[in-house]
């Protein structure tokens, strides 16, 4: 099932399901209210013909003679008022009705009245339609002896009418909340489903290998900051994408240019058509190749065991500044070649860090050897070593074209090689700086870069001073 569906019925499970007992709790609410209210009205009402018909029997008492006419309108006018029937029983039984002649009232509610109690009773007492009616009892006391008892009934019809309306008005009105809630739950759940199904179908879409899908984004909530991080992944995946095929055909010429040469030289020199005075040389331009096909095998080799997590650290104690003299020896002749001038300046003599050695000349070796492929000829050269606190910090400069921000957010990244460096990066791989990257981190350092188009560059990574090791 679709996670739209899903979404609302939940939603409107939880709507119906809380608008249901709602209705529910205050339908009850409401006629227990109702009904108190009337009982309430009741009592006070049998309790008013009872006070009444006590002064008519006190002034009959004390005048000799009653005048009962005040005592019958008001009863009028309470039936007029509520719809009610009063009757009277004084203390022999003798029964006065105004209405309920029909009305059969248990013996023991009379007499539970002439006790003394206020009583309220409902039931089906009407002889002649059994409807549904509620009568109050209050005692008539003359000074401290009960003379009779006041009755008052009224039908529960009205007030059974009146709950049943309330009920209906409260079922309609749940069903036009559930109408228009269930409205806004559909929209609000498209709304919420839309991105996530977009990003469903462009991730089918990124996995066919079309990386160009992008998703829409209209809010800035969770769903939107995630189709955000989407289309993040997915311009991550179409520049790693271009990247990927760049290097694979800057790979191919690579490889099949060395091999070309020497497969061309090496015939050459075998049906003769090379004299042996040129043997020699062409020789040397053989190894030249074989050493480029090495240096790029253990450059995949570098980057298959990074990515399988098996870089291992030796880490020593050694002369950093030594280092860094050896490795620069190592370009004097590719340096001279190009008339370019590598000087070095050291915070101290020797500065002793702690570190995996052979990763650290590799290091050096690919920033150097960077430097010197972006540097052109009478440039110069830079390596510097500064000390602060606990850190050696190691900086290579260049002077040569620099690079614009854009290329400088991809400049780690593996196989990458910028647009303009092509035609100066003829033997690289696109490997080097992210192998240096990854050694750097590897020792829990950093490695930054600071550029700008036409104003050079400068390297700088971070290591350990050896005393601070544990």
């Amino acid at each position: 099932m679709r996670i739209f569906w899903k979404q609302l019925l939940l939603y409107l499970s939880i709507l119906v399901i809380s608008l249901a007992f709602l209705g529910l709790v205050l339908s009850r609410a409401i006629g227990s209210y109702m009904t108190d209210q009337r009982m309430t009205a009741l009592t006070e009402s049998v309790v008013r013909v009872a006070r009444s018909f006590e002064s008519v029997v006190f002034n009959m008492q004390v005048y000799g003679d009653i005048n009962i006419d005040p005592f019958v309108l008001q009863i009028e006018n309470l039936n007029d008022l509520l719809d009610a029937n009063v009757g009277l029983v004084l203390e022999d039984y003798i029964a006065i009705s105004w209405g309920m002649d029909d009305i059969s009232i248990p013996a023991s509610y009379i007499e539970a009245v002439m006790d003394g109690e206020t009583v309220i009773l409902s039931g089906s007492f009407n002889i002649t339609n059994q409807e549904s009616i509620l009568i109050a009892g209050h005692p008539i006391i003359i000074g401290n002896r009960v003379v009779g008892a006041a009755l008052v009934s009224i039908s529960m019809a009205e007030l059974e009418g009146a709950i049943t309306g309330m009920h209906q008005t409260t079922l309609i009105s749940l069903a036009v909340a559930v109408l228009f809630g269930s409205i806004l739950i559909y929209m609000s759940s498209r709304a919420i489903t839309r991105p996530l199904r977009q990003m469903n179908e462009a991730a089918g879409v990124i996995a066919g290998g079309v990386f160009e899908k992008r998703i829409p984004i209209h809010s800035k909530d969770e769903v939107g900051q995630l189709a955000t991080q989407f289309n993040t992944m997915a311009e991550s995946l179409h520049v790693q994408e271009n990247i990927r095929r760049s290097f694979i055909a800057n790979l191919s010429h690579d490889i099949r240019s060395p091999l070309t040469s020497i497969l061309g030289f090496m015939k050459a020199i075998q049906d003769g058509t090379v004299s042996p005075t040129q043997q020699p040389y062409y020789v040397e331009i053989v190894l030249d190749e074989t050493e480029r096909l090495i240096k790029l095998s253990n450059d995949l080799l570098d980057i298959h065991r990074l990515q399988d997590a098996e870089l291992e650290l030796t880490k020593t104690s050694f002369d950093i500044n030594k280092l860094i003299r050896k490795t620069i020896m190592g370009f004097e002749q590719r340096a001279t070649d190009k008339k370019i001038t590598v000087s070095s300046r050291f915070a101290h003599e020797i500065d002793i860090v702690l570190a995996d050695e052979d990763k650290i000349q590799r290091c050096l070796h690919n920033l150097i050897d960077n430097a010197i492929k972006f540097t052109p000829e009478v440039g110069q050269i830079t390596v510097e070593t500064t000390v602060t606190g606990k850190k050696v910090t190691v900086s290579i400069t260049d002077n040569g074209r620099g690079m614009d921000i854009e290329e400088q957010k991809h400049v780690f990244d593996r196989f990458f090689k910028g647009d303009t460096s092509r035609n100066e990066d003829k033997r690289g791989s696109g490997l080097g700086l992210s192998i240096a990257q990854e050694f750097i981190r590897a020792h829990g350092e950093t490695i930054t870069l600071e550029s700008a188009p036409k104003k050079g560059s400068t390297f700088q990574f971070t290591l350990a001073v050896a005393d601070n090791a544990e």
